[in-house]
C-alpha cells in the first residue's frame, strides 16, 4: 500500500508550525511560556496520546492476524496493570523509573522512524541508536531546563543527579559517538538489507529534530512527539487495520475519531492519577507529573506497537 497522502500533509504542516515558532523566538526575543504551554497541550491532546488511543483496537487486529486469543478485559486488565506497576516504581524508585523511561523512549522513537526497515539485527541496533541520538538531541540541546525538570521529577535522586553529571561533562562526547555509530550501522544494514526510504520523509524528519534543538523544550518535545512521532504512528495503524479491513479505520479521519474516547479516559485517568499521587504527600508539581503521565502510558503502548511494526503482514 503506498503512503497515504494526507500523513505527509500533516508532518510538514507540523514543520511550518515549528518554523513559525523559531521565528517567533527569534523576533520577540522568546516565546511566552502560555504559548509554549498552549502548543504543548495541542500537541499532546490531539495527537500524542490519541495515537495510543487505539490500543485495544491494534492489539485485536494483530491477535486476530496471529491467530491468538484476545478479549478486550483481558487486554484492559494487562494495560492497567503495567500502567499501576510503572506509577509505583515513579513514586519508589523515581531515578530508574526515569532510566527505564529514557531507555524504551529511544526504542520507541527509533523503532517507529524506521519502522519499514527490515527485522535484522543490525536494523535492530540502529533503530535503538537512532532514537537514542534524537533523545539526546532534544535533551543535551536543551541542557538546563532537562536538568531542573529531571530533579524535579526524580526529587532530587542520587541516580538523576549522577547522570546528569556525568552527560554535563561527557554529553557531547556522548552524542557525537553515537552519530558515528548510527551512521555506521545504518549503511551496514542498508548493504545487508536495502532499506527503500523516502527522500521526503528523511527530509521532513530532520527540519523537526533540527527546530527541536532551537526551541524551548515544551515545544520543542511537543513538536517531535506529536508533530512527527504520533502521526508516523498514526500512518503505521492505519495501514495495518486497513489492510485487516478492520471496521476501526476505513478513513484516516474515521480512526482519529474513534480514538477520541480512549483519549478521554486517558484524560479522565490522568486526573485520577494526580488525585492519588497528591495522596501520596509528594510535591503535585504539574510539568513532571505530565511528563511522569506519558511515560506510564508509554510502556503498555510500547508493546502494542512493538508487535505490530514486527508483523510480517505490517512489512
Amino acid at each position: 500500500m503506498r503512503t497515504i497522502p494526507i500523513f505527509d500533509k500533516i508532518t510538514w504542516i507540523n514543520a511550518v508550525a515549528g518554523i513559525i515558532l523559531l521565528c517567533w523566538q527569534l523576533i520577540a526575543g522568546n516565546i511566552p511560556m502560555g504559548w509554549q504551554v498552549f502548543y504543548f497541550v495541542l500537541m499532546i491532546g490531539s495527537a500524542g496520546i490519541p495515537h495510543g488511543a487505539l490500543d485495544h483496537h491494534v492489539a485485536r487486529a494483530s491477535a486476530a492476524f496471529a491467530k491468538k486469543k484476545f478479549t478486550i478485559p483481558g487486554f484492559l486488565l494487562r494495560y492497567v496493570a503495567v500502567i499501576i506497576f510503572y506509577s509505583f516504581c515513579w513514586i519508589t524508585l523515581p531515578g530508574i523509573s526515569l532510566i527505564i523511561f529514557l531507555l524504551i523512549s529511544a526504542w520507541h522513537f527509533g523503532e517507529t522512524d524506521l519502522h519499514a526497515a527490515k527485522n535484522t539485527w543490525l536494523w535492530t541496533m540502529s533503530r535503538f541508536l537512532w532514537g537514542t541520538l534524537v533523545l539526546l538531541i532534544m535533551l543535551l540541546t536543551h541542557a538546563e531546563e532537562t536538568a531542573l525538570l529531571v530533579l524535579r521529577i526524580t526529587n532530587q535522586s542520587a541516580n538523576a543527579i549522577t547522570i546528569l553529571s556525568f552527560f554535563k561533562q561527557y554529553g557531547v562526547v556522548v552524542a557525537v559517538s553515537i552519530f558515528l555509530l548510527c551512521a555506521i550501522n545504518i549503511l551496514m544494514a542498508h548493504r545487508q538489507s536495502n532499506w527503500e526510504f523516502k527522500l521526503g520523509h528523511v527530509a521532513n524528519l530532520l527540519i523537526i529534530i533540527i527546530l527541536t534543538a532551537y526551541l524551548p523544550l515544551l515545544p520543542a518535545f511537543a513538536l517531535y512527539f506529536g508533530g512527527w512521532h504520533a502521526i508516523r504512528s498514526f500512518e503505521i495503524i492505519f495501514k495495518f487495520l486497513n489492510k485487516q479491513n478492520h471496521e476501526a479505520a476505513p478513513t484516516p479521519a474515521i480512526m482519529w475519531k474513534n480514538a477520541i474516547p480512549m483519549t478521554f479516559l486517558a484524560a479522565v485517568g490522568f486526573v485520577f492519577m494526580a488525585f492519588i499521587w497528591k495522596g501520596t504527600g509528594l510535591n503535585m508539581d504539574p510539568l513532571p507529573f505530565i511528563f511522569i503521565f506519558l511515560s506510564v502510558i508509554t510502556l503498555p503502548h510500547l508493546d502494542v506497537m512493538d508487535k505490530l511494526i514486527n508483523s510480517k503482514d505490517n512489512r
